[in-house]
């Protein structure tokens, strides 16, 4: 299954009368478009370029801890978003394994995320926040407009989603027969039926994304990080209580966790003058429109595309479904922890200085958030690879969940291991893009990476007869392709992109992750051989123990190899732990 593209200025002036959170982000941009270039070279010790302007050391540290600080609000986010959503996926394992209601969830699951990627969420990112950004920020004094806009977006989404939703309930059977096709009648009528009770989650996704566009415009990350948490925590809580309901108490959940979404960002919007605003015609309107047209056309495709992998999926058996799905879970847990935090942290800095027309100071942004993405995606890649079999057996493997449907899990999950830093990457590379007001040069790259997924996909169920992990690994190759398209033709912008020391992180952060890999696939296997591999507490102690081996093998290896983006990391934190604690 296709992972998610998903799916957060600087402090305001004493002029603004606006209070921030003690959690708020607080990122300086500096009055002239050439005093960011140096930012991030002193940050990490290393030389400016000749002939550069001076900066402020003060300005040059809050601007990148004012990043970092970002990714850390988001990553703390995204943590207990992973981890609740692991909570949630062993829930789910736990009432059915690999069978039929697993699938039938999945199928209803599917829709409301495909539905609600194509109608909301592909445009947070690629037109939200760059437009939302520019009015947000004080130095614009557009504020009172920015609260207009907003306005104007919640009542203009609510009525288009509630309409939206109309249409989908009259078309929720037939999609459940599309889905399911390979399975009994009984499971196509409760796949219809779970599909008509998720579909209004729709409608409070909708709204909260517009809602999570403004406070990231406004850099007020704490807020929707970590609601993102409660929605598959009140999946857990919801399922957990009326577990007598099998896969329906899981639905109802999703259904309050989408609405938790709105009331746990409403105190992040505490000063908007919410009202009524119908003014479609409004400049900033009509831009999110024209930025969000070509990615509607991508994602169109991208649906497409989806619809026939479900169906391959369900093609391959019942279990195939529940195998990627579980699979997927993991493959997201790292993915969201590493690529999500940084990239949305980057993009209201990139969008700014892309409006200045500041491409040196961009070209810095953009290096520095990817050389910190190496250091994190690869050891956290390796990492998972080396201890993959007894993480699956920890999460999964309880009450209906058996060991060999741990053992198919495991084997999709090897197949979605190489789309992990492909993916990571690409998602900055489609924001750097999302924040020049490019949406259709990344549009016409998924095109491209979907067509050639479909065709090994079809190939590997077809000629090569490789079944379920054909399809992952189509997956994967979909990821690598996209991505390496895009770095392609992000170096005919800026030229050269292995300068600023990319391509040395990337090298030392390959060699210290092979370090963490060995030793962590050592230590789970001496721990497995000890106590066993079919038991919770062996399996515990073995990804623990291999963790904990591994990062500290992984932070020495830095020093030796003197990585200087991790001290970048500890310094951020140090600082956040001084705030925290005065």
């Amino acid at each position: 299954m296709p992972p998610d593209k998903t799916n957060d200025s600087r402090p305001d002036e004493l002029t603004d009368k606006l209070i921030y959170e003690e959690s708020t982000v607080q990122v300086d941009t500096p009055a002239e478009p050439g005093r960011l270039v140096e930012a991030y070279p002193v940050l990490l010790e290393a030389p400016a370029d000749a002939g550069s302007p001076p900066v402020e050391e003060g300005a040059e540290r809050r601007f990148g801890g004012g990043v970092i600080r970002a990714a850390l609000i988001i990553s703390l986010g995204n943590i207990l978003t992973r981890i609740f959503g692991l909570g949630r996926e062993i829930v789910l394992a736990s009432f059915s394994g690999l069978g039929s209601s697993t699938a039938a969830f999945t199928f209803a699951d599917n829709v409301l995320t495909t539905f609600f990627d194509l109608l909301v969420n592909g445009s947070i990112s690629s037109a939200l926040i760059p437009v939302l950004s520019r009015y947000a920020d004080p130095a614009t004094q557009k504020r009172a407009e920015f609260w207009h806009i907003v306005n104007t977006l919640l009542t203009l989404g609510l009525l288009f989603l509630l309409g939206m939703l109309a249409i989908l309930e009259l078309l929720a059977e037939p999609l459940a027969h599309l889905l399911a096709n390979s399975e009994t009648p009984e499971v196509q009528d409760l796949t219809a039926g779970l599909i008509r009770v998720i579909l209004f989650g729709i409608v409070f996704l909708g709204v909260s994304s517009i809602m999570m566009a403004a406070l990231q415009a406004l850099q007020r990350f704490t807020w929707s990080a970590l609601s993102l948490a409660s929605r598959n925590a009140s999946v857990i809580i919801i399922a957990l209580i009326f577990s007598k309901w099998g896969v329906w108490s899981m639905v109802f959940g999703v259904i309050v966790g989408t609405f938790m979404l709105i009331v746990l960002q409403a105190p992040g919007l505490r000063d908007l003058p919410l009202r009524l605003s119908f003014d479609w015609r409004h400049p900033a309107i009509r831009e999110i429109l024209r930025l969000y047209a070509p990615i509607a056309l991508g994602l169109l495709v991208t649906t497409g595309v989806i619809f026939i992998d479900r169906a391959l999926a369900d093609h391959n058996g019942t279990e195939s479904v529940g195998a990627m799905r579980f699979a997927t879970t993991l493959q997201q847990f790292t993915l969201g922890l590493v690529g999500s935090a940084i990239s949305i942290a980057i993009l209201p800095t990139l969008s700014r200085q892309a409006a200045q027309t500041d491409l040196t100071a961009y070209r810095h942004t953009l290096m520095s958030g990817l050389k910190l993405l190496m250091v994190l995606i690869i050891p956290a890649t390796l990492g998972l690879l080396a201890i993959s079999l007894p993480t699956v057996r920890l999460v999964y493997e309880h009450k209906a969940f058996t060991t060999d449907n741990s053992l198919l899990t495991f084997v999709a999950l090897l197949g979605y291991l190489p789309g992990i830093p492909a993916a990571a990457i690409d998602q900055m590379l489609i924001f750097s893009f999302y924040a020049r007001k490019n949406t259709l040069t990344p549009v016409l790259v998924g095109i491209v990476s979907n067509m050639a997924y479909l065709g090994f996909a079809l190939l590997s169920v077809g000629p090569l007869h490789l079944g379920m992990i054909g399809l992952v690994i189509a997956n994967s190759l979909q990821q690598v392709v996209h991505m390496t398209i895009m770095f392609v033709l992000l170096r005919r912008l800026f030229g050269r992109l292995g300068g600023e020391g990319l391509n040395s992180t990337t090298g030392k952060s390959l060699l210290a992750s092979l370090l963490l890999g060995v030793v962590a696939f050592l230590v789970a296997g001496l721990v497995n051989m000890g106590l066993g591999e079919n038991n919770f507490l062996a399996n515990l102690l073995a990804v623990g123990s291999a963790i904990l081996t591994g990062g500290i093998s992984y932070i020495f290896a830095l020093r030796v190899l003197k990585i200087q983006e991790m001290d970048l990391i500890w310094s951020a934190v140090s600082r956040r732990l001084k705030r925290s604690n005065p």
